[in-house]
């Protein structure tokens, strides 16, 4: 077995312990006795150079990892004996302030705990990151509704309670992370210019494309972009990762290897703190980070273990997004079928032909399809007919319309960079407009958990009789 399988099996059982330990499948106890059998059979395996029961131990073993590392991670809601009392508490809001089209939701964690609390609160008063507050109002659990585990959801940011509408008061400023801080104010003073330049919807498009800031989307929008199957491009994603990290790639040509590498970092690294943290964000960056290591010091880039490197640091250091996070789901879903589906396609199509890269965009899009398509059935019920065509006319003026946006910063040629930028974010708004009025652009396709597994079967199946038909074409 080579080295980059080892480490995908090690990632994938992690991964599988990981999934058996949200189960409650095994005890703490006896998940120790495991391990110390796979120690054992591992250790007696090497000194027999029996290869075959060293790699199975150390897989077996890292499934039991990953069910102590997720099992860690599930501690006692602290807030539980305040839940229905009303509490006067004091500390500093920790992340960004999520704003909505009618209220907004504040992170906050009061003195003395590890744990957060959501606040909902009206548009009326500006609160920031690191402001020191005081919140009285009453502590509420959340609760599952039509079937979405919302408990579970929050304690992935490591949110264990509610408050709504509660009386706040800022008793200081500047109490968090400088560098965060710094970073989120550049990117509020962006916002604020595009706000300047820019009407809605076209403005919130813009922010949701740059930053993954889409909240304050009209909801008819939103459905259109989740009918036509196009929602990826206002959730950041490698896509919007890899546009960066290509457009830095060239200022190595004249700035030098070193200078653009520690450049790009910190565009990537502060691009992140900017975008929020969520799990499509971090996998897109480490992998992109991980890209601009190899060419750094010369060292060939393999995407598949870079994709496996990324989803087992992301286990490793919150276990709790592999079960309860719907986004961690859909983009390691959607790189997995570029990465692997799209070579074999491309060596299948060889001899087609290549029109402005269309059959390159379009087997791109259905790879990712076909990987999601399980995960999109199981959790929306929702089949877009229209998403490969969609995606065709959209995806080609996506890096213009980032370039533009980003270019509206810059001071007095903002407004003309920003008259190009909107009539690119009108013609994405109208494309998806025209095809979700389609009456068949989308049906709605409830599954449940049998099927869900049959379909996944089925995407390993097609895979492999692809995979089988390069052999015969090379063979013939």
């Amino acid at each position: 077995m080579t080295k980059s399988g080892i480490f995908i099996g090690i990632a994938i059982s992690f991964a599988t312990g990981v999934f058996l330990g949200s189960k409650n499948f095994f005890r703490q106890d006896y998940i120790l006795i495991f391990l110390a059998i796979c120690v054992s059979i591992f250790a007696f395996s090497i000194i027999c150079r029996h290869n075959f029961g060293a790699y199975m131990a150390l897989f077996l073993f890292c499934i039991g990892l990953g069910a102590i590392r997720l099992q860690m991670a599930q501690v006692a809601n602290k807030y539980q004996d305040m839940f229905n009392t009303k509490q006067k508490l004091e500390g500093y809001i920790v992340e960004d302030i999520d704003i909505r089209q009618d209220k907004q939701l504040v992170t906050f964690r009061p003195k003395g705990y590890s744990q957060r609390i959501l606040i909902t609160t009206t548009l009326t008063q500006d609160f920031f990151y690191g402001d020191w507050i005081v919140a009285e109002g009453k502590i509420t659990p959340s609760k599952e509704f039509e079937g979405f585990d919302y408990p579970k959801y929050l304690e992935r940011f490591n949110v264990y309670a509610l408050m709504k509408y509660p009386k706040i008061l800022i008793l200081k400023n500047h109490q968090g992370n400088a560098i965060k801080e710094s970073l989120l104010r550049i990117k509020h003073i962006f916002t604020q210019r595009i706000s300047k330049i820019l009407s809605e919807p076209q403005r919130s498009l813009l922010l949701g494309i740059l930053i993954g800031a889409r909240k304050t989307l009209p909801q008819n929008i939103v459905d259109n972009f989740n009918t036509t199957g196009v929602s990826h491009i206002i959730a950041i994603s490698g896509y919007n990762i890899s546009i960066i990290i290509s457009s830095l790639g060239h200022l190595a040509r004249f700035l030098g290897r070193r200078l653009s590498f520690w450049l790009s970092l910190g565009v990537i690294m502060g691009f992140v703190v900017m975008a929020g943290f969520s799990a499509s964000v971090i996998r897109a960056a480490i992998m992109g980070l991980m890209l601009l290591i190899a060419f750094y010091i010369g060292r060939q880039y393999s995407i598949s273990p870079a994709l496996f490197f990324a989803g087992l640091v992301m286990l490793i250091l919150n276990p709790k997004i592999l079960f309860w996070d719907i986004g961690f789901q859909l983009s390691f879903a959607a790189t997995f079928g570029i990465v692997y589906f799209m070579p074999v396609i491309e060596k299948l199509t060889q001899s087609w032909p290549e029109f402005f890269s269309i059959k390159a965009l379009f087997f791109t899009t259905m790879s990712a399809i076909v990987a999601t398509l399980p995960l999109i059935l199981l959790y929306f019920g929702r089949l877009s007919l229209a998403a490969p065509l969609v995606n065709i006319l959209i995806l080609p003026i996506v890096p213009l319309t980032m370039l533009f946006g980003f270019l509206i910063a810059v001071p007095f040629f903002g407004y003309g960079f920003g008259f190009v930028a909107e009539i690119l974010l009108s013609y994405i708004i109208k494309v998806t407009s025209l095809f979700a009025a389609w009456p068949y652009s989308s049906l709605g396709v409830s599954i449940s958990g049998g099927v869900f597994i049959l379909l996944i079967m089925a995407v390993f199946i097609l895979y492999w009789f692809l995979k089988s038909l390069i052999k015969a074409k090379r063979t013939a």
